[in-house]
């Protein structure tokens, strides 16, 4: 507050008031400043009104949003990428039971042949 009374005012002319310092500092730093009132002094320092703080909050949601939207574009893939893993899987398992079954025809067919020839 000492250093606000000692500044010289924006226009330069005369160092401010004792009070004024006060009045600008209590407006920064509390919400209410009630002492202020008592003293007769007005508000020095308006503080944000309240469309200012709905220009802000909407703004931070738009942010939100969009920090949400980068980080369900990776999430998104790699949840496409894992379903492509999982068909993939399923589609080897299932080649490798249709060559089990191939292979196993095979052996059969090769059994009656091999024992046609020992038989003659």
């Amino acid at each position: 507050m000492e250093k606000k009374a000692s500044q010289p005012t924006e226009d330069g002319q005369q160092s401010n008031s004792a009070t004024k310092a006060v009045a600008e500092v209590l407006t920064k730093h509390t919400k209410k400043p009630m002492f202020l009132k008592h003293v007769g002094v007005q508000h020095v320092h308006v503080r944000s009104s309240r469309s200012d703080r709905e220009a802000e909050q909407e703004g931070q949601k738009r942010g939100n949003a969009k920090l949400r939207v980068l980080v369900q574009t990776p999430n998104n893939k790699l949840h496409e990428l894992e379903e492509a893993r999982i068909r993939q899987e399923e589609e080897r398992t299932k080649q490798e039971e249709e060559n089990g079954k191939k292979q196993a025809e095979l052996e059969a067919k090769l059994d009656f042949l091999l024992n046609q020839i020992h038989a003659r």
